[in-house]
């Protein structure tokens, strides 16, 4: 698996990058919904021809925007990497979640990263959000998206009739479930 490091600055600095299929998230603890998505995305590289790819981010918002000190992270990127090999992913993008990222507007963010990448299925999860404040969802993805790419939406993995989430699990965690 090729992993590699983008920030705006790196992204301007790589070759054209072949056709792909690429699953956006933010993907901590590669949980059943995030293998999910990403199973789902390599279903339609397999049948495309085209490789597998996955951008996911070195720190959580909450990280850049607020002082809160005890995010629990459920992996390090290298554990997310290692996780990400195991699925057979074949590129794996590492975005730098920074101001800067952070201020993008989506139509920045999609033609920018998005069509710079050269996406050709995005597909991400039902709650997957971008752009400033997070206010655009998989509507807006679909809709600004459309003329460059096709957008795939994976729907809600429950269980127990609660939806699989990172956020769900940090709390069992912390509340010594197993």
């Amino acid at each position: 698996m090729q992993v590699i490091n983008l920030d705006a600055h790196r992204l301007k600095m790589l070759a054209p990058q072949p056709p792909l299929v690429l699953a956006l998230g933010f993907f901590d603890g590669v949980h059943q919904g995030h293998q999910r998505v990403i199973q789902t995305a390599k279903r339609i590289a397999k049948q495309r021809d085209l490789p597998l790819a996955v951008m996911t981010f070195n720190r959580h918002a909450s990280q850049l925007f607020k002082s809160q000190t005890t995010f629990r992270y459920l992996n390090t990127v290298a554990q997310k990497s290692q996780h990400m090999a195991a699925l057979q992913v074949d590129r794996l993008y590492i975005t730098d979640f920074n101001h800067q990222f952070a201020g993008l507007t989506p139509t920045a963010f999609i033609k920018d990263y998005l069509v710079g990448l050269n996406a050709q299925v995005v597909v991400a999860g039902f709650d997957y959000t971008f752009g400033q404040g997070g206010a655009n969802g998989m509507r807006e993805l679909a809709e600004l998206g459309a003329p460059y790419f096709e957008t795939v939406t994976v729907d809600r993995l429950a269980n127990q009739q609660l939806k699989v989430s990172s956020t769900r699990i940090r709390g069992l965690i912390a509340r010594g479930a197993d």
